[in-house]
């Protein structure tokens, strides 16, 4: 049987059920393995700040693996930083959350980390203090079981990089990572890694094995091609932030841009890694879940 026809066919099912076991039956297990969803897709469903009443069911990232797993059958997530909750990010939180995953049978591939101080600062003490808080957060993702964890170089601000000191700063964190196996990413986020080809310039410069990138499919930004630039940058990625925007409100396909070509020239260009699916628009689709499983199957049907 065609694989696009199989997959369609266990898509349907999926819609009909709303059951993980029509997913997992119809996606080959080593194409399920390449998938994963940031828990930032979820924002509203999580107490705090992007909380929104009526949104369920109600995850933290303790809950969030077993709904991940049970829901979409898929065993790894990525975690934003921003929803650690109440108990914070201390080392004791994250070892709750990791044995929540394992229980699961869920793998934590990756945090996205915001509250860092800019790794490009000009002063010495500034940027020790970056390297610093850097390596705790290395730490904390070997205890969370990852194997990347994305950081800003000045995400908020808007004069030049000062470029020096991000190179210094990010091999630093660099041969930090490496020795407890966890590599260092880069997106196009903003700040001093805008645009897909500063990205891909910065990972370049840094040139270290534990420096990649995780090229966002949604933070493209005019001039040029966002097809060829991300083409351009796929030979440095990791994982990928397979974000997505905007869904059709009734059969709820992502209209922004075209999901199934991005991957397609991925993977025509030799990329074999990790599709993080993050949904992040505002506002969010009336069912979260609906949409995660349509990015689930146009991707994987696109997966090689």
């Amino acid at each position: 049987m065609d694989r696009r026809l199989f997959l369609a066919g266990a898509g349907a099912a999926l819609l009909a059920g709303g059951r993980a076991a029509a997913q997992a039956a119809g996606i080959p297990p080593e194409l399920r393995a390449r998938l994963a969803v940031s828990s930032s897709t979820w924002r509203a469903h999580y107490d705090g700040r992007f909380s929104q009443a009526g949104a369920l069911p109600r995850l933290s990232h303790r809950s969030l693996p077993a709904h991940v797993r049970q829901r979409h059958g898929l065993s790894r997530i990525e975690l934003w930083d921003q929803q650690f909750g109440p108990a914070g990010h201390s080392f004791a939180e994250c070892r709750a959350i990791r044995a929540a995953a394992d229980a699961a049978g869920v793998q934590i591939a990756s945090v996205e980390v915001e509250d860092m101080p800019p790794l490009d600062a000009a002063d010495a003490d500034d940027r020790a203090q970056a390297v610093a808080e850097g390596r705790v957060w290395l730490e904390k993702a070997r205890v969370l079981g990852c194997t990347s964890m994305r950081f800003n170089v000045n995400r908020s601000r808007t004069e030049a990089i000062n470029r020096d000191a991000a190179v210094a700063v990010l091999r630093r964190l660099a041969d930090h990572g490496g020795k407890l196996g966890v590599v260092v990413l880069l997106e196009n986020h903003g700040g001093a890694t805008a645009t897909i080809a500063a990205m891909a310039d910065l990972v370049r410069a840094v040139n270290h094995p534990f420096v990649k990138a995780e090229p966002d499919w949604g933070a493209w930004a005019p001039p040029g091609d966002r097809y060829a630039a991300m083409a351009a940058a796929m030979p440095l990625a990791h994982i990928v932030s397979a974000k997505g925007q905007l869904f059709d409100p009734d059969t709820y396909a992502h209209s922004s841009y075209d999901v199934a070509r991005l991957v397609r020239e991925a993977e025509a260009g030799g990329y074999r890694g990790v599709y993080s699916i993050e949904l992040y628009n505002n506002p969010a689709p009336a069912d979260t879940d609906r949409a995660v499983d349509w990015m689930i199957r146009t991707i994987a049907a696109e997966l090689r």
